[in-house]
């Protein structure tokens, strides 16, 4: 706003400066406006309440994978039914994460995910972050996926039953 001000950067005709510095002005006031309403805006309430709440913050509460909301055991890093990574470390663990980042890469090359330009934004640079030499090979399987009717819900197919039997005599 001093750049404004300075006469090097106004116009030689005082009424087009006292109009630019009345544009700055008003701008200002709405910026200023705006952020003063969305600080004063009312907070909101939590979706459920108290008894839910001191439910949850128990240690024999059963945790519930975020993708497909099957119980798991606290103690695993990812969902025995679908391969999320739901363990409270395991995207830092530096072993773990590898396999985190692939499981969220296959989201996007399978298109199960919601489609706004930010999440495709983040998908796509997130192979170029992690795999820059593959990352064409992964537009290209994203950018189809984004284009492919999805007409069944890859989560919901079951895998067909395995021959009745002991768990080592399976053959399939």
């Amino acid at each position: 706003m001093i750049l404004l001000v300075q006469p090097d950067y106004l116009p030689e005709d005082p009424a087009t400066r006292v109009g630019v510095l009345a544009v700055v002005a008003v701008l200002g006031l709405g910026l200023w406006a705006l952020i003063r309403w969305l600080v004063s805006g009312p907070l909101r309430p939590d979706p459920w309440g108290d008894e839910v709440t001191a439910e949850l913050a128990k240690d024999e509460a059963t945790p519930l994978c975020h993708r497909c909301l099957t119980p798991h055991d606290p103690r695993v890093d990812f969902c025995p039914d679908c391969g999320a990574p739901v363990g409270l470390y395991t995207n830092w663990l530096p072993y773990p994460y590898l396999f985190s980042i692939g499981h969220t890469l296959r989201i996007g090359t399978s298109g199960d995910f919601r489609h706004s330009p930010l999440t495709i934004a983040g998908f796509f640079l997130l192979g170029i972050a992690e795999y820059a030499l593959f990352a064409p090979i992964y537009w290209f399987m994203l950018f189809r996926s984004l284009f492919h009717d999805h007409a069944s819900d890859p989560r919901s197919e079951q895998n067909p039953p395995a021959s009745e039997g002991p768990p080592g005599d399976r053959t399939n």
